[in-house]
């Protein structure tokens, strides 16, 4: 057995537990959801769940990485990793695919179960398309899944890889949001901005698993096109005419996963607790959030006070001091230009 098959074969023993333990959850957490919809006494108000399964797969997605590289980010459990007689690349490599059959096994095993549900308990619903469903999810999960360790990978600490988790989940969404309400919209001068109006809905990093079961729910549950209060129609319609999206969320996913495997082999070893100054943690994200959200309040009021306090708490978060650079109090700064933008717009 080469030195790839033992660590491979060892990460995999060491999930077990894991694994098993979110997969009971995870059923538990889809059966309950889908016995509940299908309870209800009129065929047109019940749901096929797909949410719930969707909903395991993105968590998944997120937390498996968490815990497949948070040994990473402490030196003492860096000098016991690094001492497997193991190339960093393939390293790399046994983590990422450790992590993936963890969310294909839970994942699989609710779904599957789910579908059981289904067929055997409901005769109201079009299940020709859940293996469809089921692969297409599957691959927009691992394009989550990419970009998450990719993230997560350029913090130096655990703590760090969290928070930005957390802030590039919506990071792109309130830039996107941004641009089409408070730019697009006055330099337009409408109301109506198509194909603008729902593309922030493409923004959060949740997006592909989230709008694909959209477009699926609308599939699935063709009991539900007589219920007066279902809103799948109208958004699986829009995500479907912008499917290209996934096309864009899939480039993503392949860039994330070649930079995971890039830097992980680069990276210093003494760099783990340390400060994270990757150019994809603070350095983008403060600013990012800081002037997306003066861009919107370009009035000198009590809301463009807190943001200018939130951004200069960040730094003190990003420094791990009160002493900032000065680089960073160019950049707070600099946080008036887009209150002007935004008072240059309004006026137009």
């Amino acid at each position: 057995m080469t030195t790839f098959k033992r660590y491979f074969t060892y990460r995999l023993t060491q999930s077990v537990l894991r694994t098993v333990v979110f997969t009971v959850l995870a059923l538990l957490m889809c059966l309950t959801a889908v016995n509940s919809s299908i309870s209800y006494q009129y065929d047109f108000t019940k749901t096929a769940s797909l949410e719930s399964v969707a909903t395991v797969l993105g968590i998944l997605c997120f937390l498996i990485p968490i815990l497949e590289l948070s040994g990473f980010k402490n030196r003492r459990n860096l000098d016991t990793l690094y001492f497997f007689p193991i190339r960093r690349e393939r390293m790399a490599l046994a983590h990422y695919l450790s992590g993936l059959v963890q969310i294909f096994v839970i994942y699989t095993v609710s779904f599957v179960a789910l579908w059981l549900t289904l067929v055997f308990k409901t005769d109201c619903f079009s299940l020709e398309y859940m293996p469809l469903y089921y692969i297409l999810s599957l691959l927009a999960g691992l394009v989550i899944y990419s970009i998450a360790c990719f993230i997560f990978g350029e913090a130096n600490t655990g703590a760090d890889g969290i928070l930005f988790l957390a802030l590039w989940t919506f990071a792109a969404y309130i830039l996107m949001y941004t641009v089409r309400i408070y730019v697009l919209r006055e330099l337009l001068r409408e109301t109506q901005l198509w194909p603008y109006e729902s593309i922030a809905d493409w923004g959060p990093l949740y997006a592909p698993i989230n709008n694909l079961t959209v477009i699926f729910q609308n599939l699935i549950e063709t009991n539900r096109q007589r219920d007066p209060y279902s809103y799948t129609n109208s958004y699986a319609a829009r995500y479907l005419s912008q499917a290209y999206m996934f096309a864009v969320w899939a480039a993503l996913g392949l860039a994330a996963a070649f930079g995971f495997f890039y830097r992980f082999k680069r990276k210093d070893a003494h760099l783990a607790g340390e400060i994270s100054n990757s150019i994809f943690g603070y350095k983008i994200l403060i600013p990012l959030y800081g002037y997306s959200l003066l861009l919107m309040y370009s009035d000198l009021d009590i809301m463009t006070i807190i943001v200018f306090a939130l951004m200069l708490t960040g730094y003190f978060f990003y420094r791990r001091s009160f002493k900032i650079k000065k680089s960073d109090i160019i950049i707070i700064a600099c946080g008036i230009l887009p209150m002007i933008l935004s008072a240059i717009l309004s006026g137009m």
